[in-house]
């Protein structure tokens, strides 16, 4: 029965509901409430997208890829190449999902992967919390493994601690590539604990991500000196576990962290001169440049003028909002699965505000 309702629902889009921790707090009833709500009702966009993509795609969706890589051909990698990289077509991919799920109602390991996949685009790609447990929830029905660190993070967002310290009760370590863990602990306002699992995990031979992660956790509370010495402590780290690729790419942006730290403390927006500047600082995949716009003491717009990410998710629109909405670089909040990215526009708008305190000559 929960299968039909979500078959004929599966292109939910983000709403209202999706409210971010920090403006609401709810107890565990109301978000169970939510999410079979936004679970049972259709989107207002959903008649207006076309279901649409290449006629070159494999509809059956094999559950291993065969042959090289060809987005032109495989779903997953059609939804990584073409899809996840341009926020116009999120919803066309929701609905693609949604399509296949269908497709493949009565085979369950493809409905597995469909509702994960629905799932993982809701929390990653449109920050819809609710409706990322919604989906999660029922593919675990079918058998897939569902992180709790994920399902965590959406009680989280959704303003139910109690609902996110208890899933997290059960993750003794952070087993994450980029330090997820560490992260949601932090932001959840457990920065000890969070520098407790960061030395854990540096001990278990991954101090590059560790400590940068424990870096990232004293900047968003304001601890600065101790994010520089954090941040140092990557860069300075001997790794002996992780990618060879995620230790270079976290030494970089320990390095580029350690240069725009040192500016937050001395900014001020109302000190900055009326104009336009431009800077740019290492994000995942290369360079990201952003504009920020100052007016009469206050910032007026912050783009993102270049980059070369793909995996970006909400990064690009929602740490510019972030920043805007504070007024400054404090307190800004990476995005989950786009740390990176998000740390790399805050440490470029850092540089820019900057350069409009030298123009104001203050």
């Amino acid at each position: 029965m929960l299968l039909l309702a979500a078959l004929s629902l599966a292109g939910i889009c983000p709403a209202q509901d999706a409210i971010p921790s920090e403006t609401v707090t709810r107890t565990r009833a109301e978000v169970e409430a939510l999410i079979q709500k936004v679970g049972s009702e259709a989107p207002d966009w959903w008649d207006s997208v076309e279901l649409t993509y290449p006629p070159t795609l494999d509809l059956d969706w094999p559950l291993k890829a065969e042959g090289p890589w060809d987005a032109r051909k495989n779903v997953g990698q059609y939804i990584w190449d073409v899809i996840n990289p341009n926020p116009g077509r999120w919803k066309e991919g929701i609905k693609l999902v949604n399509h296949l799920m269908i497709r493949h109602k009565d085979d369950r390991a493809k409905l597995a992967r469909s509702t994960e996949t629905l799932g993982r685009m809701f929390h990653d790609l449109l920050e819809d919390w609710a409706r990322a447990v919604f989906w999660w929830r029922i593919s675990a029905k079918y058998g897939q493994y569902v992180d709790p660190i994920d399902l965590a993070h959406c009680y989280w967002k959704l303003g139910c601690r109690e609902m996110a310290v208890e899933m997290l009760s059960h993750v003794s370590h952070d087993y994450t590539r980029h330090g997820a863990l560490i992260k949601l602990w932090a932001d959840m306002g457990q920065v000890d604990k969070a520098l407790k699992l960061a030395e854990q995990k540096a001990a278990a031979g991954m101090p590059t991500v560790a400590y940068l992660a424990a870096g990232d956790a004293c900047r968003l509370a304001g601890r600065y000196e101790e994010a520089l010495a954090y941040y140092r402590r990557s860069y300075d780290g001997k790794d002996a576990q992780g990618r060879e690729g995620d230790v270079a790419k976290g030494k970089e942006r320990a390095l580029a962290s350690i240069g725009a730290i040192r500016l937050f403390d001395a900014l001020d927006v109302a000190r900055v001169a009326d104009g336009t500047y431009t800077a740019s600082s290492i994000a995942y995949a290369g360079p990201l440049y952003v504009e920020v716009t100052v007016k009469d003491g206050r910032i007026q717009s912050v783009r993102v003028t270049s980059h070369e990410e793909k995996q970006f998710y909400s990064a690009l629109t929602d740490t510019p909002n972030q920043i805007i909405a504070k007024q400054g670089v404090k307190g800004v909040d990476a995005v989950t699965g786009a740390t990176m990215t998000s740390e790399a526009i805050l440490n470029a708008t850092a540089k820019a505000l900057a350069e409009g305190m030298k123009a104001a000559g203050r």
